[in-house]
């Protein structure tokens, strides 16, 4: 497994590596949640909806999905629930209309 110093180090890494790397970070106690912090502020920047708030959760298991927020108007437009992945990350797209 490769050491991550920098986010480019992340990117460098093949599905298959980020995935590995992924189930051996303690997600409850918030490791390494540095890597999909920047993920999200990544896709926030890159999205074709104007994004209201990016989170980074933690889905059963330990996994870190990044956690989008958007207006409701924009959801139908998006993928469903987990069916994204951006940079090695699950997505979920959430309506603002819940929080």
């Amino acid at each position: 497994m490769k050491k991550i110093k920098s986010y480019d180090d992340w990117l460098s890494m093949s599905d298959d590596e980020k995935d590995q790397t992924k189930a051996s970070w303690n997600a409850y106690e918030r490791e390494f949640i540095g890597i999909p912090l920047v993920a999200a502020g990544r896709l926030a920047l890159t999205s074709h909806v104007r994004v209201l708030d990016g989170r980074v959760g933690t889905h059963h298991g330990g996994e870190y999905i990044l956690r989008m927020v958007v207006n409701d108007k924009d959801l139908p437009t998006l993928p469903e629930p987990y069916e994204q992945k951006f940079e090695g990350f699950r997505v979920t797209w959430d309506p603002a209309s819940i929080y």
